[in-house]
């Protein structure tokens, strides 16, 4: 009967220890490498561009264990002839500097297709942008992400006009 107790008791040592220690998830990510770069569509007077770049090992979690590699990116939009938005004066910074307004990964199913999320006029939106090849990428989607806003009395809310249009090829620089 020791035996069976102190057999049992092995057996359930090993499996907490195996279940219970803190597991670290790395996404690796080697088809986002052919995102980075900067992308343009337009001209100065309606345009977009993107500078995108890739950063391997990021912690996206202060506390947390998991790591990623993902795209991070910087953005300029031209409408009317005037810049509306412009972070592509932090291009030199990383991740951790928190002065991007691109956060990419691609799709576990379609390694051609990047989804993006940014800010744009107060509010979060989720690019798609697939891949045609070595010089072109495509947005094939940009909507609205699902959240609750909170808007106090004598605020306006935000516009949910998006000044990127779907469906457009982006050449790179």
């Amino acid at each position: 009967m020791k035996n069976i107790i102190f057999n049992l008791s092995l057996i359930l040592s090993l499996l907490c220890t195996l279940n219970c220690t803190a597991q670290n998830y790395h996404r690796q990510d080697p088809n986002a490498d052919k995102f980075a770069g900067t992308w343009k569509w337009g001209s100065h007077i309606n345009g977009l561009t993107l500078i995108m770049k890739k950063e391997n090992d990021v912690q996206l979690l202060e506390n947390g264990n998991d790591i990623f590699d993902l795209i991070i990116g910087f953005h300029k939009i031209y409408k009317n002839g005037v810049v509306t938005e412009d972070t592509t004066i932090f291009q030199d910074t990383n991740f951790i500097d928190k002065k991007r307004s691109i956060k990419g990964i691609t799709d576990n199913n379609n390694p051609n297709l990047l989804v993006v999320f940014m800010p744009h006029k107060n509010k979060n939106i989720e690019i798609e942008i697939l891949y045609i090849d070595s010089t072109h990428i495509k947005i094939t989607d940009v909507r609205n992400t699902e959240g609750t806003r909170l808007i106090l009395p004598g605020q306006t809310a935000p516009s949910s006009a998006i000044d990127i249009p779907n469906n457009i090829i982006l050449t790179k620089q």
